[in-house]
């Protein structure tokens, strides 16, 4: 493989979302040498790798980040199996744009980047971008006509899913759910996408800190703030 699938190959197995790693890391890992040279090739295929749905902050992004590591924010495509890339016309500014309004969530089935699926425990979520109105792909790339979805509900035949539902099974368990969670789930079909509550959207922010950030929040909720 290129040096690009090898980095992106490495982060995806070796790395979980919210780890740090360093150029230094990342240039050993991949065999390379130290020389001066070799840290701006490593540049760019980081840069590469953004095009196509990888989200590492740097200290440009997050305060107290040191100058020479990254934060593995989000996981994009799967470029060493030739995974699909980001939507034509979508310009990596514009993708990100959507993808921090969504709070990097799927606005069709509501997991989050990175999140297993409660049906499917063992396999995670990768977010990519989605047009609201279908035929518009060429004519409006731009964000307003875009919503993030997971790769599952962006293309169903690429990912593995289970057997279909069936109408009866699903009424099944509508008719268990309460009066306020079925007005809620009309309200989420009656618009085409799931409402988040305050405290989904203040959890959206919170779960992309660093883990240690994540710690000091959850140590303030203990102490009642």
């Amino acid at each position: 493989m290129g040096g690009q699938h090898r980095a992106a190959a490495y982060l995806w197995f070796q790395k979980d979302l919210g780890d740090s790693f360093s150029m230094r890391e990342l240039r050993e890992a991949l065999g390379e040498g130290m020389q001066p040279e070799d840290a701006e090739h490593l540049n760019r295929r980081l840069r590469q790798l953004r095009k196509h749905g990888w989200r590492f902050d740097s200290y440009k992004d997050r305060q107290g980040q040191p100058t020479d590591s990254y934060l593995l924010v989000e996981k994009g495509a799967r470029t060493w199996l030739g995974e699909r890339r980001q939507p034509d016309g979508v310009s990596a500014g514009v993708r990100r744009q959507v993808l921090d309004r969504d709070g990097n969530r799927c606005v069709v089935c509501g997991v989050g980047a990175g999140e297993p699926y409660p049906e499917d425990p063992d396999s995670y979520a990768r977010m990519t971008i989605g047009h609201r109105q279908a035929g518009a792909r060429l004519a409006d790339a731009g964000p307003d006509n875009l919503q993030t979805e997971c790769a599952r509900c962006n293309e169903p035949s690429g990912d593995v899913i289970p057997d279909p539902e069936t109408s009866a099974a699903v009424m099944a368990s509508v008719r268990r759910l309460g009066a306020k969670d079925r007005s809620a789930l009309l309200s989420w079909l009656e618009t085409g996408r799931r409402q988040r509550s305050p405290l989904d959207l203040v959890y959206d922010r919170v779960r992309r800190l660093s883990e240690s950030e994540r710690a000091a929040v959850a140590e303030r909720l203990r102490e009642g703030l």
